[in-house]
């Protein structure tokens, strides 16, 4: 009856609980998620889908799921649609969200592109009471009797719509003489998500925070090597979290180690966590790129003893030089006018 009670009143009485969004250690693999200026940034279709599971051994779930389509309709104008879902605890609180993005290039160069989105979306989260379980549900000869004295409360899901938008800069440069440096490319993102902050509270309708997101990543051309630097600053509420990393690209090797911080500049024993990250990226014929990516989150804060890491998985498919439109689509478009590198193909 203890814990009864005890969960009671914690429900009950909290007047406002503070959290972030999930967040994925395979940012890069995962834009429109982050920004919706971010959408189709390689001139073609994209398919990506992501796995998570977060704290394996800790009780309960914590998977996140995320799929997302992205491609230009015509010249300068791209659309995406992505959802995600996210299981936390023993009660299995699910949140289960969809968005629309369309993006718009104002400015477009060969080597340079400026490019804004916007998206909007539909969000629920759900919680299966049922799941729950108290100390009267079990006898001390029987085990579990399936009885309890807690009367599950009415409210079991909130439905609301957010919304969120945001900018990107990227710029191409090459090497007039080659000296092992040969070509680079480098993506500025900043954006503004939850800009209505949604009432999401299942009782006392908390509102959402508005997340703040400034990204950086680059990848240079280095003989037939490519390097990719990155890095990725969340500021929700009075959460910060900063990605700092990089891999090495060796087609069709894959491997990288990154960095996750509380904010950009805190002290060593403020790190999260340690990331490494191996994959496979490779083109396919008619100027297609497949990449599959695996990393492991080693847990380096004082929950390293119980959470034992994370695991994410990534599959991203890209059809390079692409329109959605008919009347624009056509293998190599004369109508573009910013080129995404050969070399950076799947990036």
């Amino acid at each position: 009856m203890k814990k009864i009670v005890t969960f009671i009143l914690i429900v009950f009485c909290v007047v406002g609980v503070q959290a972030q969004d999930p967040n994925f250690s395979q940012f890069y693999n995962n834009p429109v998620y982050y920004n919706p200026g971010m959408i189709s940034l390689n001139s073609g279709y994209s398919v990506k889908l992501h796995a998570r599971n977060l704290w394996a051994p800790v009780p309960g779930r914590f998977n996140t799921f995320a799929a997302s389509f992205e491609g230009q309709i015509i010249p300068k104008l791209a659309m995406a649609v992505n959802a995600y879902t996210d299981v936390a605890g023993e009660a299995l609180l699910r949140t289960t969200g969809g968005y629309l993005t369309y993006a718009y290039r104002p400015i477009e160069t060969k080597n340079f592109m400026l490019q804004v989105g916007v998206n909007g979306g539909i969000i629920n989260k759900y919680i299966d009471w049922s799941k729950l379980r108290f100390s009267d549900n079990y006898h001390e000869i029987q085990g579990e009797v399936g009885t309890t004295a807690f009367i599950a409360p009415s409210y079991r899901s909130t439905t609301y719509a957010d919304f969120g938008s945001g900018i990107s800069i990227r710029f191409n440069h090459e090497a007039r003489k080659y000296s092992g440096y040969r070509k680079l490319m480098a993506t500025f993102g900043f954006s503004a998500l939850h800009l209505t902050q949604p009432k999401e509270g299942l009782m006392t309708g908390g509102k959402l925070p508005i997340k703040l997101v400034a990204s950086f990543n680059t990848a240079i051309l280095v003989n037939e090597t490519i390097i990719s630097p990155a890095i990725i600053y969340e500021n929700q509420n009075r959460f910060q979290t900063a990605t700092i990393g990089f891999s090495v690209i060796q087609r069709p090797i894959i491997v990288g180690a990154w960095i996750r911080n509380e904010g950009i500049f805190r002290r060593a024993n403020k790190f999260d966590s340690f990331v490494l990250n191996f994959g496979v990226n490779f083109p396919t014929k008619k100027n297609q790129v497949v990449k599959v990516m695996y990393s492991i989150d080693f847990t380096i804060s004082q929950l390293r003893s119980a959470s034992f890491g994370s695991h994410e998985l990534s599959l991203v498919y890209d059809w390079n030089d692409r329109f959605m439109s008919q009347k624009h689509r056509m293998k190599r478009s004369r109508q573009r006018t910013y080129q995404c590198p050969k070399d950076f193909m799947g990036i």
